[in-house]
């Protein structure tokens, strides 16, 4: 018992030194970047910060934007435990989105106690079909997710182009996006004064939700399983097809959930590029939090925190808000190239290498 305590706090240990190591790393280059265009990087992370952390409601609207990718998150984490690579958030949360745009708009007469849980299980059951069909053609004839799922999201997002400009089109105004939705479907508001919203709430809820499902539930067991040995699950006598549909359905479900919440509890209508890349920074955040999802709930809003800020930088500095995105993508670098392990491993490698040396040299000097 001492010895897996022990061997999980290492993990956790080493798990939270990779990602702070990770994170520390990208603002070190956006530092050097930022000095190279002749700004002071000092005041511009200063910016950063009190732009996303510089008051309640700079704090609500980094949470909102933490909820957003908290579930785009759990989308591609979700997954990523079956051994799959869910790279289509992005497009299950642009069809969340657009179902619970038409429910709140052409149910507005239904009541708020009715109207809200039916738009947001909309938005679940739309995100959850667009994954689930990347979950057949991967356990069917499998395809690669990587690909079919790149390509969902760019029917997805077309798609609601086609709605905003066509059928869902508010005929009343002249910009292309859709009606406002009901005020019953808008979610109630937990900080008057704020955009903070309950979608907050029921987004950590999902977070529990994923890891009591992982932990506890026979089924979260198996598609551990099969995410780490298919061949020992099918000889265990696991359905490895059925496993790799489910974790694309719930897991497209999350997102289509994060389409949903940004709809009814933010935006109020349907319009072209709402998502502001909701679900590639989620993978970002997920893959910094490396599964954890203690480590994601803090990602979340790392992640969450930079978007905020990163509007407050372009408007009060020379430093374009695109200089979040950098940080991110070198963050993501970082973690693919696991540099926290193989730094460590050069360094050791290098001081055998002069250990030697000086042996040799003392042999040849006798």
């Amino acid at each position: 018992m001492v010895m897996i305590v022990n061997t999980r706090w290492k993990k956790n240990v080493a798990s939270i030194a990779s990602a702070v190591f990770s994170f520390a790393f990208a603002l070190l280059i956006g530092a050097i970047i930022i000095w190279a265009t002749g700004s002071d990087a000092l005041h511009v992370y200063g910016v950063l910060v009190k732009g996303a952390l510089g008051g309640v409601k700079k704090i609500s609207e980094s949470l909102l934007k933490s909820s957003t990718l908290l579930l785009t998150g759990l989308s591609f984490t979700f997954a990523s435990k079956c051994g799959l690579i869910n790279i289509g958030a992005e497009g299950q949360l642009y069809m969340g989105a657009a179902c619970s745009t038409a429910i709140g708009v052409y149910f507005g007469y239904l009541p708020a106690w009715l109207l809200i849980p039916f738009s947001i299980l909309g938005g679940f059951v739309a995100g959850a079909l667009w994954g689930g069909l990347l979950g057949f053609l991967k356990s069917r004839f499998n395809v690669n997710e990587i690909i079919t799922s790149i390509m969902f999201n760019y029917i997805a997002v077309q798609f609601v182009s086609y709605l905003v400009t066509g059928p869902m089109k508010d005929k009343t105004q002249t910009y292309p996006f859709s009606p406002k939705i009901s005020t019953s479907a808008m979610l109630p508001l937990l900080v008057k004064g704020t955009r903070l919203h309950i979608g907050v709430l029921i987004a950590l809820f999902c977070l529990v939700v994923f890891w009591f499902f992982y932990k506890y539930i026979p089924s979260g067991y198996r598609i551990r399983v099969v995410g780490q040995n298919r061949q020992c699950a099918e000889y265990a006598g696991f359905n490895v097809r059925k496993n790799m549909f489910i974790v694309l359905l719930i897991g497209g479900g999350f997102a289509g959930l994060a389409g949903s919440l940004e709809i009814l509890g933010v935006q109020h209508r349907l319009f072209e590029n709402f998502s502001v890349g909701y679900g590639f920074n989620g993978i970002a955040a997920a893959l910094l939090a490396g599964q954890s999802p203690v480590g994601m709930l803090f990602t979340s809003f790392l992640f969450g925190s930079l978007k905020s800020g990163a509007n407050s930088v372009q408007m009060f500095t020379n430093v374009p808000a695109e200089l979040v995105d950098i940080v991110q993508g070198v963050v993501i670098i970082t973690v693919l190239m696991k540099l926290t392990t193989t730094l460590p491993e050069l360094f050791r490698e290098r001081r055998k290498k002069k250990s030697v040396r000086g042996v040799a040299n003392k042999e040849a000097l006798s």
